[in-house]
């Protein structure tokens, strides 16, 4: 029987997620869908590992019902809750962005409609890239970096990498320099989307700013977890919710 353990499933999507990289350029959106899949796998498997490592139950959902058979494993956003609590990794707050932006946007892939720029995707991609290399060294001590870039893709990681750094370091030049105010991007997480002129920084993504009927707070309507809340903020809908589950008036 055929079988891939989690770094060696891990490393199978990594080298199809580089193989259709090649170099940057455009790329249509079947083959950008691909690259993000495989790239936002990459992540979680090396979650699970390094959960793996700590103690086997940890990969499943429901601890207590280890080790039963065809339990289910924990999302990305367990394992890494689990890895900050359990395993004590501090994780930064770019790690957290790109980590948050692989996990979106496979969602976004496997589960509803998709959209994406060339320019998004290709932060996107140089984004969760310079994570997942890492990760896999800090944390796994994998040495991926020898085995996966040889001399020409460690120009296409940098070409990936550099054109995500230039335009994060471009952007926050910009708004310091400019005082631009800006909110979180929904798309690629970072501190960078103009609300005046409604658009990311780093990544051009274009949504329209709305302000919240509550606080007034300016905030994007993709932000928000529920339709019948879109005209408040995140956190006045999370506030709105527990008051309602509570029974609450605040």
């Amino acid at each position: 029987m055929n079988k891939f353990n989690l770094i060696e499933n891990a490393n199978d999507s990594l080298e199809h997620a580089l193989r259709h990289m090649g170099p940057i350029e455009e790329k249509g959106l079947g083959n950008w869908k691909r690259i993000i899949v495989d790239l936002a796998h990459v992540v979680e498997l090396l979650f699970k590992e390094k959960l793996r490592q700590i103690h086997p139950a940890f990969v499943f959902t429901h601890i207590d019902k280890y080790p039963s058979h065809g339990q289910h494993t924990v999302s990305s956003d367990l394992a890494c809750k689990r890895l900050q609590r359990i395993g004590s990794i501090n994780f930064t707050k770019e790690d957290l962005n790109a980590i948050q932006t692989a996990r979106e946007k496979r969602n976004e892939i496997e589960h509803f409609e998709f959209s994406i720029s060339d320019r998004e995707a290709k932060i996107l991609a140089g984004q969760v890239l310079l994570f997942i290399f890492n990760f896999s060294e800090e944390h796994l001590s994998l040495g991926w970096k020898v085995t996966h870039l040889n001399e020409n893709k460690f120009a296409l990681l940098y070409k990936y990498s550099e054109f995500y750094n230039n335009y994060l370091n471009a952007a926050c030049e910009k708004i310091e320099k400019e005082n631009v105010a800006v909110i979180r991007c929904t798309s690629c997480h970072n501190l960078t989307f103009d609300i005046d002129n409604e658009i990311c920084l780093v990544c051009s993504h274009e949504e329209s700013v709305l302000d919240c009927k509550w606080c007034q707070s300016p905030y994007i309507y993709s932000s928000c977890e529920y339709d019948e809340m879109a005209e408040l903020c995140p956190d006045c809908e999370d506030k709105d919710g527990y008051a309602a589950s509570h029974h609450e008036k605040y």
